[in-house]
């Protein structure tokens, strides 16, 4: 019973992660391993500046949480990589729907931080919260719909 057992392990284990990535319906672009890195990069500043938003935003700080909007996630931030390599530039690379929908997550961003900005004049967060889950929207929709590995 081992032995077959550690045979069927044998053929199995390598073969998992191909029947996972067949499973995975998202679409593949295929870049150099630099600007996967770039981009890898990128996303995990926007997941850190979305958590200090939030926390901005528990704590009433709308400005802050504005700032930080527009300047790490917002049009202002658009062109990270323009001085880069080719090879390190993600955008370069990435489908037009793809491209669009991170053009439009930093829009959205920009939108938010205006919203943030107009929160305690209005009293209410409730647009700055709808600006915010437009967001994180653009977020889910390109990771949902696109990988890169």
């Amino acid at each position: 019973m081992k032995k077959l057992l550690a045979l069927v392990c044998a053929i199995a284990v390598p073969l998992a992660p191909s029947f996972a990535a067949d499973a995975d319906g998202r679409m593949l672009v295929e870049m150099p391993l630099e600007a996967r890195a770039e981009m890898r990069a990128e996303m995990l500043d926007f997941q850190t500046a979305l958590h200090s938003i939030i926390t901005a935003l528990v704590e009433r700080n709308y400005t802050d949480a504005a700032d930080i909007a527009e300047k790490q996630m917002g049009v202002s931030a658009m062109g990270r990589h323009r001085n880069a390599p080719p090879n390190a530039r993600p955008g370069m690379f990435m489908p037009n729907d793809m491209h669009a929908i991170a053009r439009g997550m930093h829009v959205s961003a920009t939108d938010f931080a205006r919203a943030a900005r107009a929160t305690p004049k209005a009293g209410n967060p409730t647009k700055a919260l709808a600006a915010l889950q437009a967001v994180t929207g653009a977020c889910v929709a390109c990771h949902r719909s696109y990988r890169t590995q």
